[in-house]
């Protein structure tokens, strides 16, 4: 079973009680039990060993029978810059990069994207994108859900780099391999992986990100689609960084 994330304000001394959206979820979809164990995990990346000891219809308190503390990273966070991709595929990639443990998600307003984002529509749409990514945070036992941000043109990010290493992922121009850059250690450090649209990136755009010293780099000699370079491309570095493999 996943370990769900929770706020430490729900702990009361040896208790631990579940409101809201993941009460009604552990009861009406995953039928939870009065004696069964959890996995919650909270925010100062704690994770407690619970049982169910009563379920009432707004809330569903457990014991606590363990508690473990999370490892202290080590290693830079991993910010995904998306070209918002048409259809599922960017839940998918959401949902992919969240399993495989990168801390912010940015969607990106590219100038060959089919997708444009509706005004009215963009809040849900990240509450959408979030709820997805925290979803397979859990399932995957993360010890923390990444932040998924409003989508944002992809001119505005190009032109303010924030991360320590921005890896400009581009075809066909010259490149380096992704697997031989040197990637930044510190933990405090941050490493952005920046996937194009189904379209590619316009010339403007690359010249941006040459400008800002982005780092062109390349998964190799054939050409992926968007979704699948963002999830080779990303665990190719969360492997040189020493979270997988």
């Amino acid at each position: 079973m996943p370990a769900f994330f929770i706020s430490s304000s729900d702990i009361r001394g040896a208790e631990l009680a579940l409101t809201g959206e993941l009460c009604h979820h552990l009861r009406a979809s995953l039928r939870v039990k009065a004696g069964e164990l959890l996995w919650l995990t909270d925010e100062r990346r704690r994770r407690y060993h619970v049982r169910v000891t009563l379920l009432a219809q707004q809330a569903l308190t457990t014991e606590i029978l363990e508690c473990r503390e999370g490892p202290a990273e080590t290693a830079p966070s991993v910010l995904l810059a998306q070209a918002l991709l048409k259809g599922d595929h960017m839940d998918w990639v959401v949902q992919k990069a969240s399993e495989l443990g990168v801390r912010t998600i940015l969607p990106l307003i590219s100038r060959h994207g089919v997708v444009r984002p509706q005004p009215d529509r963009i809040a849900a749409q990240v509450a959408r994108w979030q709820r997805i990514a925290t979803e397979a945070a859990q399932q995957s036992e993360q010890w923390e859900p990444p932040q998924v941000l409003a989508p944002m043109e992809s001119r505005r990010f190009l032109s303010n780099p924030t991360s320590t290493l921005s890896l400009f992922l581009a075809e066909r121009q010259d490149t380096v391999s992704l697997a031989n850059v040197p990637l930044p250690s510190l933990p405090t450090e941050t490493v952005a992986v920046i996937i194009g649209p189904e379209g590619g990136w316009a010339e403007e755009e690359r010249s941006q990100a040459a400008a800002q010293n982005f780092l062109a780099v390349s998964l190799g000699e054939h050409i992926l689609r968007a979704d699948t370079a963002a999830v080779t491309a990303l665990s190719i570095v969360q492997s040189r960084l020493g979270r997988l493999g």
